[in-house]
C-alpha cells in the first residue's frame, strides 16, 4: 500500500477490506506504516481490491481498478465536510451485519456521510462518501 496514505490513515481504527478470498472487517492499529488486525499475517501477501482505513474523523480509501490499470487513493476528512454546503451533506447510520459487532470488537452501526454536488445541468448527485464510525459528531 501506499505509504504517504499509510502515514494519513488514522494511527487506530478500522479496516474494511475486500480481499479475493474473503471480507475483513476488524479494530486495526498502524505499526510502521502497516495497519495491524487480527488475522493480519495469513493476508501478508494478498492485495485487497479496495481497502477503506478510518475512525471517526478520517478514512483513508485505496480501490484497485484493474480494468483501468489503476489505483484510487483518496484521504476523506470531517474537516472538508465542515466547508462544505451543510445542505450536501448528509450522515446515514447503517447497520453492520450482526455476525461483526457479536465478536464485542466491532460496532453494531456506522455512519455513512454522503457528499452530494450539482452537476452542470443542476440534478443533484453523489460525489463521493465518507465511512466513520457512529462516534462523528
Amino acid at each position: 500500500m501506499n505509504l504517504f496514505l499509510m502515514r494519513n490513515a488514522p494511527a487506530r481504527g478500522y479496516i474494511l477490506a475486500y480481499y479475493p478470498e474473503r471480507l475483513v472487517f476488524e479494530p486495526y492499529v498502524l505499526r510502521e506504516g502497516v495497519p495491524v488486525f487480527e488475522g493480519c499475517e495469513a493476508l501478508r501477501e494478498a492485495v485487497p481490491q479496495e481497502c477503506h482505513l478510518f475512525d471517526d474523523n478520517r478514512e483513508v480509501r485505496i480501490i484497485r481498478r484493474e480494468s483501468v490499470g489503476d489505483t484510487l487513493e483518496l484521504i476523506l476528512t470531517e474537516e472538508e465536510e465542515r466547508g462544505m454546503d451543510p445542505d450536501l451533506v448528509f450522515p446515514e447510520e447503517v447497520l453492520v451485519k450482526p455476525e461483526y459487532p457479536a465478536t464485542g470488537r466491532l460496532p453494531g452501526k456506522l455512519k455513512i456521510i454522503n457528499r452530494y454536488r450539482y452537476t452542470e445541468y443542476d440534478t443533484l448527485t453523489l460525489d463521493n462518501y465518507r465511512i466513520s464510525s457512529l462516534n462523528t459528531g
